[in-house]
């Protein structure tokens, strides 16, 4: 599926469908952190599509039912990843979950289905790429905020979103934190930041101009732009046609940058 997104716009709408939906559920992406203000201009594009969607981070699963209802075209599907809450099945339907039946659109709409394993786990991921097939239109990271994990979350499942693709990663607050802190029952010690890791895709996304080079590992080079938000990163991938008139071509001032290298 390709279609045209706009620019992530800051404008807050408290009378959009997607706030309404999140804020219904209780979820605090409509209400303490305002994600839908970001979210918003950028998801309503893909409601009348078939939209595969995964969630990290099902937690009490408030934020399922809303997806359900957002993406309702029938031949969307809502997939949710949980560790260390309620879940103790690999795979479970949403609305046979007691947590997650409510609300859910049974029987009509797109299905739901709620993994249960660690985000950190490339088994468990690997897993989970077999099972559903892959082909991602949207990623989100609500996971356990921890940055390694975050990292190898994303480096795991970016290949797996398709072109044009999104994909978000919540709660980035924790890469500010003092490393004596925790999160989820976590050590931040050791931890190493994910925004300043995601600031070199910008190295990364213009390594036309360094000879090819990149400061990080080839599953970046199909990322088309980075936005950097309010406790939030959002990555949308390469379309092919990008791919092929943009990010694969011998820069036409190459000798002026051949021997510069990268950015210090």
């Amino acid at each position: 599926m390709l279609v045209f997104l706009p620019l992530l716009c800051a404008q807050p709408d408290f009378q959009s469908v997607l706030h309404k939906l999140l804020k219904e559920a209780g979820s605090d992406k409509a209400g303490h952190h305002g994600y839908t203000r970001f979210y918003d201009p950028l998801f309503e594009p893909l409601r009348p599509y078939p939209t595969r969607l995964v969630e990290i981070g099902v937690e009490k699963g408030k934020s399922m039912r809303a997806w359900q209802k957002y993406f309702s075209n029938n031949q969307s599907h809502v997939f949710g990843i949980g560790y260390g809450n309620w879940q103790t099945e690999l795979v479970i339907r949403c609305e046979d979950a007691l947590q997650t039946k409510t609300g859910a659109t049974v029987g009509l709409g797109p299905p739901c289905d709620l993994y249960h394993g660690d985000q950190a786990s490339n088994a468990f991921l690997n897993t989970f790429l077999k099972r559903t097939g892959g082909r991602f239109d949207i990623v989100i990271d609500d996971g356990s905020h921890l940055p390694d994990h975050q990292r190898i979350t994303f480096e795991s499942l970016w290949p797996a979103v398709v072109p044009g693709g999104l994909y978000a990663i919540e709660d980035v607050e924790t890469s500010y934190w003092d490393q004596n802190s925790s999160v989820y029952g976590y050590s931040l010690r050791g931890q190493r930041s994910i925004v300043e890791h995601m600031k070199a895709v910008a190295d990364a996304i213009n390594r036309e101009f360094t000879g090819g080079e990149s400061p990080l590992p080839a599953v970046y080079n199909d990322v088309g732009t980075i936005t950097f938000a309010h406790n939030l990163i959002v990555l949308r991938k390469q379309t092919k046609s990008e791919g092929k008139h943009y990010y694969n071509r011998t820069y036409r001032y190459e000798r002026f940058t051949k021997s510069r290298g990268l950015r210090g």
